[in-house]
């Protein structure tokens, strides 16, 4: 029996119908991720809210793709991964960059694979950010800002990857990637 229950607009808590709402006003449909998130109304919220906020970061359409499915490729979440492939490649991110985060990230040019690398440490940092770590980033020509940007699109997304690992969310039709090779070509990405 499944640990979560994927809600509709019927069946989500009362406190959660504005915000599955607002993804049906913002994608055409309900996510098959909020639908499981609504469970929570304020791990939706936040989530929501964090997401919004790092669409309107520093960083460039390309820049967020590899904080976005780095994450997704390091937390073993093949959801996380093909949506926002779906999402990079409709806003005009190179398929090729695309395919490299998800695949091969040693494919990427010098300053994203710097971007990649530090997103990993923010990942796998544990509170605590190495001083190489945000040395290597600056020297990339990233700034300040861009450094706790990623931070906020890492803890983005691990809300989303730790539920879908709860809730085993099923890709939606819609953001199913065809190109995607599995999780097990990438998990030593």
């Amino acid at each position: 029996m499944p640990v979560l229950k994927l809600h509709t607009l019927d069946s989500t808590p009362e406190k959660s119908k504005a915000l599955l709402q607002s993804s049906i006003d913002n994608f055409g449909w309900i996510p098959n991720q909020s639908a499981y998130m609504s469970e929570s109304p304020s791990l939706l919220g936040a989530y929501q809210r964090a997401h919004d906020l790092f669409i309107d970061s520093s960083l460039t359409e390309e820049e967020k793709a590899v904080v976005w499915i780095t994450t997704g490729v390091a937390n073993h979440c093949a959801y996380t991964i093909q949506a926002h492939a779906f999402i990079a490649l409709a806003k005009g991110v190179d398929e090729r960059v695309v395919d490299a985060l998800a695949h091969e990230p040693s494919r990427l040019d010098a300053r994203l694979l710097a971007l990649h690398g530090f997103t990993l440490e923010v990942i796998d940092c544990r509170g605590s950010l190495s001083k190489p770590a945000i040395d290597a980033l600056l020297r990339a020509g990233f700034s300040k800002q861009n450094m706790l940007d990623v931070i906020l699109g890492v803890s983005q997304k691990n809300m989303s990857t730790i539920l879908n690992s709860i809730a085993g969310t099923e890709i939606d039709e819609r953001f199913k990637w065809h190109a995607f090779q599995g999780l097990k070509q990438t998990a030593e990405a």
